[in-house]
């Protein structure tokens, strides 16, 4: 009977943890580049990169809290200068690549981090590249 439970417990555990990677592989080679910030009239583009992560919170004796955070990466930059590598994908993350946008008059193109090479293209046809 122990044997049948730890066998159940490791099946459902493999189940949670691997599941999510099959379906985000497939959300990935599947998403199209988003632009935004100035589309027309702009001097310079910047390609991110999407991705998520985990980060963990000690709550003490009432044990751990998690959350996950969307991260833009930079990954092409053309005619900018961000002063950050990375940024929270949070409203005031997203309210200082406006402001740095209008100040530089750039477009901004968000595609996956683990990007296919057509992805890659279609990104530098936004910036206009």
């Amino acid at each position: 009977m122990k044997r049948f439970w730890l066998a159940a417990v490791a099946a459902a555990f493999m189940m949670v943890v691997l599941a999510p990677e099959g379906f985000a592989k497939d959300k990935t080679e599947n998403q199209a580049p988003f632009a935004w910030g100035m589309q027309s009239g702009n001097d310079g583009c910047v390609i991110f990169g999407e991705f998520k992560t985990t980060q963990t919170e000690n709550l003490g004796e009432s044990g751990f809290a998690t959350h996950t955070v969307t991260q833009l990466e930079v990954l092409d930059a053309t005619h900018a200068n961000l002063p950050k590598k990375k940024y929270d994908e949070t409203k005031e993350g997203l309210d200082a690549l406006d402001a740095l946008g209008m100040q530089q008059h750039l477009k901004f193109v968000k595609i996956p981090k683990k990007y296919t090479p057509e992805q890659m293209q279609q990104a530098k046809a936004l910036c206009g590249n």
